[in-house]
């Protein structure tokens, strides 16, 4: 009888042993797999920082656009101080529809231009940037069009050690 019961603690011994082993496994394969999880969220959460790294807003210290580009279109010389000559005009090369032909137009072929000043039937966009999208940018698009003249111009502006400069213009209108 004493056999018979060493023989069954030996038993419930090796059965307590592999119950433990088979926790002991279960655990250690539960930390590898949030190992791994972590791992997956660690590298998620580099790769979130350097896109916003180049989202980030930023700040540009330039003058007043709105009064800025009121001097610009009625002071011909204050206008010609603030365009970054040669300057690139992408225009139809004959007639609207055509080819489309780039001219560069230096400082001495410049001719003041009053940006329909005195036009009622031209509308007006102030976009904050090239793509013409609404953000914070070191760029301009003033954007005219005609509502019944078919107008249609393009002044992009930049922003240089804290002025806006004219940098190029497009001329597809009718």
């Amino acid at each position: 009888m004493k056999q018979i019961s060493v023989l069954l603690l030996f038993l419930l011994f090796l059965s307590c042993n592999n119950i433990n082993q088979k926790k002991e496994s279960e655990y250690l394969h539960q930390i590898d797999k949030l190992r791994k999880e972590l791992k997956i969220s660690s590298d998620r959460i580099k790769s979130l920082q350097e896109e916003l790294k180049h989202h980030e807003v930023k700040e540009y210290a330039n003058e007043d656009f709105k009064n800025f580009f009121w001097n610009f279109m009625s002071d011909s010389t204050f206008q010609v101080s603030r365009i970054k000559f040669p300057i690139k005009n992408v225009t139809w090369l004959d007639d609207p529809g055509d080819a489309i032909d780039t001219l560069i137009i230096t400082k001495s072929e410049w001719k003041y231009e009053s940006f329909y000043i005195n036009t009622a039937f031209e509308r007006t966009q102030i976009y904050d940037n090239f793509d013409l999208k609404f953000q914070a940018t070191n760029e301009r698009v003033l954007h005219w069009y005609g509502v019944e003249t078919g107008g249609d111009a393009k002044y992009f502006f930049k922003g240089f050690s804290g002025k806006w400069y004219l940098v190029s213009m497009e001329n597809l209108g009718d």
